[in-house]
């Protein structure tokens, strides 16, 4: 009982910890997810199969779950989840942030801890994900996935899985059937990530937040790892084209440091940049074809252009104004 108590007592003086730590709590979880990819992708005889990688829509990863036993047993863990742009068509998007929850009742001591690794295998799974409660195995389904080289080992039931799940405990990696684990949205995490309220929607399925710079080493991974599959499309003749312009507010202020997502609605393709002193920015070498444009500020509404087509070698204005927010 003495020994309950005080877990009890280490789980409750932690949490306050957890809290204050704030961006470099999140700067931490996320380089020890990356740890964690890395390490795993390193064997490629017992890793994640690349062609599962490169067919997945979103891929979670949540470091270190703690789980405990005394008397009751119970899991717990926070992570990330990123996503494919374009409907699994682009590029690895901003990430999400995600906690774990679990528990289990029986006659039972003990402490570890696990890495997990969650590959939705399409969008299905990630849009009941959002849902306020999400439990593997009820609200998807889940199973181990398989490791390797190649994929070519999955049995039908992993082959028609919403969710293949893969855990890493004392060096041992291994698809494991995660059910009953319950994942919740987290919106603190969320808002210290990224300086702001922003929900996991806009970032999972939207895809138009720019990543923090914390976030880049695991995109850049992911990406490295991954195939990014784009429809067929005959190559665009001529040069590469521009779009840039200048950003005020209603009364006619520059803004400095807007954000500007530029959008290739083709391939779900985004590139960003974030205004000079002047309140002006530029995107070069872009290829032709229709682009959308997105601007956005602190304290001030966002604005989205409607398609516009960049010819080869052209040049396009597109100015913005964005109002303050409500």
């Amino acid at each position: 009982m003495r020994s309950f108590c005080s877990m009890i007592l280490v789980l409750s003086l932690a949490l306050p910890f957890s809290v204050a730590w704030g961006a470099t709590e999140q700067e931490e979880r996320l380089q020890n997810a990356t740890e964690v990819l890395t390490e795993i992708m390193a064997t490629p005889d017992r890793g994640i199969p690349q062609d599962l990688l490169a067919k997945c829509a979103c891929i979670g990863i949540i470091p270190s779950v703690k789980k405990f036993a005394f008397g009751f047993g119970g899991r717990f863990g926070s992570g990330y989840v990123v996503c494919k742009k374009g409907g699994n068509r682009g590029a690895w998007g901003p990430p999400s942030a995600f906690s774990i929850r679990g528990g289990s009742f029986g006659l039972q001591l003990g402490f570890s801890a696990t890495d997990f690794v969650l590959l939705f295998m399409n969008l299905g799974g990630i849009e009941k994900l959002l849902q306020d409660k999400f439990t593997l195995g009820a609200n998807a389904s889940v199973a181990g996935g398989p490791v390797g080289r190649t994929a070519s080992a999955a049995t039908d039931i992993q082959l028609r899985a919403q969710i293949l799940s893969y855990s890493r405990s004392k060096g041992l990696f291994a698809g494991v059937a995660l059910e009953g684990a319950v994942l919740r949205p987290s919106v603190d995490d969320n808002e210290e990530l990224y300086g702001r309220k922003v929900a996991a929607k806009d970032l999972l399925l939207v895809g138009n937040t720019p990543p923090p710079a914390i976030a880049e080493p695991l995109i850049q991974l992911l990406a490295l790892h991954t195939t990014v599959t784009t429809p067929p499309r005959a190559p665009s003749p001529g040069a590469p084209g521009t779009i840039s312009g200048r950003v005020k507010d209603t009364t006619g202020a520059v803004i400095p440091d807007a954000v500007i997502t530029v959008t290739h609605t083709q391939s779900g393709a985004s590139r960003w940049v974030a205004t000079t002193a002047e309140g002006r920015y530029e995107v070069s070498g872009l290829m032709p074809g229709d682009y959308q444009v997105h601007a956005q500020a602190a304290g001030l509404l966002p604005v989205t252009t409607s398609r516009i087509a960049l010819e080869p070698g052209r040049a396009q204005a597109v100015d913005f104004t964005l109002a303050a927010g409500r």
